[in-house]
C-alpha cells in the first residue's frame, strides 16, 4: 500500500478521513496524497466570503494555498512517525471521473473516503460521491463516517458469504491486520444453514492461514443482515468492517444492499471494500 488517495472538499466530513488515511500512511510508509476535485462554481464553498470580486485564477491560488497548508502540516506532524511524504492536487472536473484518472496514471493502491453515511429510506449514499467510486474503482475503499474517531484498527470483521473469493480476501486482510496486530473476525453470514459446507470451508481456510489472531464466526442472521453485522460488530467493539466486492451491482446485490445498511445503524465505524486484482468487473 505505497500510494493512498484522499479526495478533500474541506468539509468536517473529509477532513476527518485525512486523520485515518495518514494513520494507514504511517503503518504502510505510503505517500497520501490529497486531491480536491472542483468545478468553477465550487469556489464559493471552498474560500467563502474571499471569493466575492475575485477572478477564477485568484480563486484557485487561494484553494491551493489552503491544501497546501494542510498537506505541509501533515508532513510536519506525521512524517517523523513513519508516514512517507503527503502531497497535494487541485484537478478540474468531475470527482469520479477525475479520481478513476487519478488511479490509473498514479498507480494508487487504496482510496480514503469521507461518508455521509447512508439514507435510511433509501439504503444509498447521500451527500457524497462514493457510492460510484465503490462501484467503479478498482482499487480498495475506505469510507469515513463524519463522527468515526480514530482510536487504531485493533479488531477487524470481515463479513464472509461464504465465496472462494474469501481465500484471497482474507489475506488481504491479514496483510492489514498485521501491521496493527488487529484481531481478526471472518464472520460467515449464514443464510441457508450449511453447517456441514460451512466446517469444510472453514477448516479449508485454516489449513493455509498462518496468522494466529483470527477467529471463525458462524451468525444466523434471517432478517437483517447489516443489522447482524452491526449487533456482532458491538458486542466485538470492533474497529473496522471489511467487505469483498466482486461484481457491478455492488450495492445492488441483496447480500451488499444489507451489508450498506450497517453504516445507517452505525455512524462511527469505518467500512473498507477490498478490490482484487483479478477481480474483473
Amino acid at each position: 500500500m505505497n500510494k493512498i488517495l484522499c479526495p478533500v472538499d474541506f468539509s468536517d466530513t473529509s477532513l476527518n478521513a485525512i486523520e485515518f488515511a495518514v494513520e494507514i500512511g504511517k503503518k504502510f510508509h505510503s505517500t497520501v496524497t490529497l486531491v480536491h476535485v472542483f468545478t468553477e462554481s465550487d469556489f464559493n464553498k471552498i474560500v467563502g466570503e474571499a471569493s466575492i470580486g475575485r477572478s477564477f485564477k485568484e480563486l484557485l491560488g487561494m484553494a491551493t494555498t489552503k491544501l497546501k497548508t494542510l498537506a505541509d502540516q501533515i508532513n510536519e506532524d506525521y512524517k517523523p512517525e513513519g508516514l512517507l511524504n503527503c502531497d497535494y492536487q487541485m484537478e478540474l472536473g468531475e470527482l469520479t471521473d477525475r479520481i478513476l484518472d487519478m488511479i490509473t496514471e498514479g498507480q494508487y493502491d487504496l482510496i480514503v473516503m469521507g461518508t455521509t453515511g447512508i439514507s435510511r429510506v433509501q439504503g444509498v449514499f447521500f451527500g457524497s460521491n462514493t457510492e460510484d467510486v465503490i462501484e467503479k474503482a478498482k482499487v480498495p475503499v475506505l469510507c469515513v463516517p463524519k463522527s468515526a474517531s480514530y482510536s487504531g484498527f485493533n479488531k477487524i470483521v470481515y463479513a464472509s458469504d461464504f465465496m472462494k473469493e474469501d481465500r484471497m480476501a482474507i489475506q488481504e486482510v491479514i496483510s492489514f491486520a498485521t501491521l496493527f496486530d488487529a484481531r481478526i473476525s471472518v464472520l460467515h453470514i449464514n443464510l441457508r444453514d450449511d453447517e456441514e459446507n460451512y466446517n469444510e470451508f472453514i477448516e479449508e481456510l485454516k489449513s493455509f492461514i498462518q496468522y494466529k489472531k483470527i477467529n471463525f464466526v458462524n451468525k444466523r442472521f434471517k432478517d437483517d443482515i447489516g443489522l447482524g453485522i452491526e449487533e456482532f460488530m458491538q458486542d466485538e467493539n470492533s474497529d473496522l468492517l471489511v467487505v469483498y466486492k466482486k461484481h457491478r451491482g455492488f450495492l445492488g446485490s441483496m447480500f451488499h444492499k444489507s451489508l450498506t445498511k450497517t453504516l445507517s445503524y452505525s455512524t462511527d465505524k469505518p467500512f473498507l471494500v477490498l478490490k482484487l486484482e483479478n477481480n474483473i468487473d
